[in-house]
C-alpha cells in the first residue's frame, strides 16, 4: 500500500460560516473543480493533502455546530450511507441512499440522540477512499448522559464528489474493513 498516506487533522472549531463556506455554498462548482483536481493527484502530492485538510476541516466544523447544507457541500445527490450495524437495532435503516436521505438519518439521529461533536485526529489516503479517525463527544437528549467515544468513518470519492461513507465507532474494525493496522 504505498499510495496510502497518514496526516493528522484537526478542527478550526468554527461557530460560524466562514466566506469559503458561503462561496462554496453559492458557486459549489468552485469546490468541485478543486477536490476533482486534488482527486486526480496521487496521495503524497502536497496539493491533494491540502485540498483534502481544508474541505476536511470545513465540513466537521459545519456538522459539529449543526449546518448541514454545508457539511453535505460535497455529497453526491446518489450518495450511500451505510448505518453502523447496532444502529439498525435501535430503528435506523441499514442503508440510505440518495442526499434527502442522508440528511433525513441526520436531523433523525439528532432529535433522538442529540448533538455529536466529530473530533477527527487523524485522515489516511488510500488513494481511492479516505478514513478519518477520532473520536465523538455528546450529550443524550433525554438522559444528558454525557458520552464519549471511538468514531472513524470511511468515504469513497468519485470525481471529487463522496459517493459512499461508512462510520464505524470502533477503530480496530475501521482499519480491518480497510485492510491496515492501526
Amino acid at each position: 500500500m504505498s499510495q496510502t498516506t497518514r496526516r493528522p487533522i484537526s478542527l478550526q472549531g468554527r461557530s460560524s460560516r466562514g466566506l469559503e463556506e458561503r462561496i462554496y455554498l453559492r458557486f459549489r462548482w468552485l469546490l468541485m473543480f478543486a477536490t476533482r483536481a486534488a482527486w486526480r493527484l496521487p496521495p503524497h502530492s502536497r496539493s491533494r493533502r491540502a485540498v483534502i485538510l481544508r474541505v476536511a476541516q470545513i465540513g466537521f466544523d459545519a456538522i459539529n455546530r449543526g449546518d448541514f447544507k454545508s457539511s453535505f457541500l460535497l455529497y453526491h445527490p446518489d450518495v450511500e450511507f451505510i448505518t453502523p450495524p447496532h444502529f439498525v437495532a435501535l430503528g435506523f435503516d441499514r442503508v440510505y441512499r440518495g442526499l434527502k436521505a442522508r440528511f433525513d438519518f441526520q436531523r433523525k439521529w439528532t432529535l433522538e440522540w442529540g448533538e455529536m461533536r466529530f473530533e477527527p485526529a487523524e485522515v489516511i489516503d488510500m488513494g481511492d477512499r479516505l478514513l478519518f479517525v477520532g473520536r465523538v463527544k455528546g450529550t443524550g437528549v433525554s438522559s444528558g448522559a454525557e458520552f464519549a467515544t471511538e468514531w472513524a468513518v470511511l468515504l469513497t470519492l468519485s470525481a471529487g464528489q463522496l459517493t459512499r461513507e461508512q462510520p464505524f465507532f470502533d477503530h480496530r474494525e475501521a482499519f480491518e474493513a480497510v485492510g491496515l493496522s492501526e
